[in-house]
């Protein structure tokens, strides 16, 4: 059959039409927002094929308070005057460390869950699409390094129970450096081999889960703080004696 030029036009936006429509409807979501009013953050991440994965939880209760938890070791914010630390196998033992050293371990832990958050955002940038029948949505992205940038593909979902999956996984790194000349003073060729090494390797991936509903009020008062240590001077037995007995609100 041939198709005159008009209907062949016709023909030709039609099918772009019905392509249109079968793509997924896709919502934008603020990556800031989500983890603010998140229950739980899930984080992952790995340094390549075959490489170990670790994983770091953050658990935000209505009252404020913050449980964080990696491998067999935990730390719960009770509120700004106090924390516990329960982190088995530790070398030196928790208990063992000054008030300051417990205190630096607290805030690395409440570092590490927002550092999940800050990988994506340099990659993505404040927002995500992501498409609203659940389907997976992958897209280029890429963040930009001393000498140039790095590229990574970027995946997003939402998934059945409403949680945002986001993982970047990096493909490669742009090396735009040039060697440098006995008169340059920043840009030598220690500092770019030394800003290279700073870098992922290829095939390296960040994934973070988050989750939002209704938050759990706060951590039961009844758990016991046995085995755990304070960030500061004095110790309670159950996480209720902790509240009371730091003035936790």
């Amino acid at each position: 059959m041939t198709l005159s030029r008009p209907r062949c036009a016709l023909f030709v936006a039609l099918i772009g039409v019905a392509g249109a429509a079968s793509a997924a409807a896709t919502t934008k979501v603020s990556l800031m927002t989500a983890s603010e009013q998140a229950s739980l953050i899930e984080t992952r991440h790995s340094t390549g094929k075959g490489a170990a994965v670790s994983s770091f939880t953050t658990e935000y209760f209505g009252n404020g308070e913050i449980g964080m938890a990696w491998e067999d070791k935990r730390v719960l914010l009770l509120c700004k005057k106090a924390a516990y630390l329960n982190l088995p196998g530790m070398k030196p033992e928790a208990g063992t460390l000054s008030i300051e050293q417990r205190q630096m371990v607290a805030y690395e832990a409440m570092m590490a869950g927002f550092g999940g958050i800050a990988a994506l955002g340099a990659v993505t940038g404040e927002s995500v699409e992501v498409a609203d029948d659940g389907s997976e949505m992958r897209r280029p992205g890429e963040s930009t390094w001393a000498y140039g940038v790095e590229r990574y593909e970027v995946a997003t979902q939402r998934m059945p129970d409403g949680a945002l999956r986001v993982r970047v996984r990096k493909q490669a790194t742009v090396n735009n450096a040039k060697p440098s000349s006995p008169d340059d003073t920043f840009s030598t060729d220690e500092d770019q081999a030394a800003r290279l090494a700073e870098l992922a390797p290829n095939d390296s991936w960040t994934e973070v889960v988050i989750h939002g509903g209704a938050r759990k009020p706060r951590t039961d008062p009844a758990m016991s703080l046995k085995g755990w240590v304070s960030t500061v001077e004095q110790q309670a037995a159950t996480v209720g004696d902790a509240r009371r007995l730091h003035d936790c609100k």
